[in-house]
């Protein structure tokens, strides 16, 4: 009875320790995806915020040179012209004769195979 108690004794100060070691190991592994996971969700916050100080040290030098207004007075222009390229696209008759050309075509050769599978 002894030998047995000995020997169930023995058996467990072994097993033990490696069951220990991988919880360990397992915890580990789930820390390292942890850590890997909150990296990723932060490293997009982190870039949004150093961008919006580099914008903020930029308008301050700009103000403090006095080119704050000439650069705010070329961005509104680029778009203006933006817009004014944007409505003269939309205005271009050759857009629409096109699509409709396209949607002719389109429609007779539905009619065409129509008839070829009504023969």
């Amino acid at each position: 009875m002894k030998k047995y108690v000995l020997l169930a004794g023995l058996s467990t100060a072994l097993i033990s320790p490696n069951l220990f070691a991988q919880n360990l190991l397992k915890d580990a592994v789930r820390l390292n995806r942890d850590i890997k996971e909150t990296k990723a969700e932060y490293k997009g916050e982190l870039r949004r915020t150093e961008h919006k100080l580099k914008k903020a040290r930029r308008s301050a030098e700009e103000l403090a040179d006095g080119s704050y207004t000439k650069h705010q007075l070329s961005k509104a222009e680029r778009k203006a012209a933006k817009k004014v390229e944007k409505i003269k696209d939309g205005l271009d008759p050759r857009d629409e004769i096109s699509d409709k050309v396209r949607r002719d075509i389109k429609r007779e050769k539905r009619k065409a195979i129509n008839n070829w599978l009504a023969e």
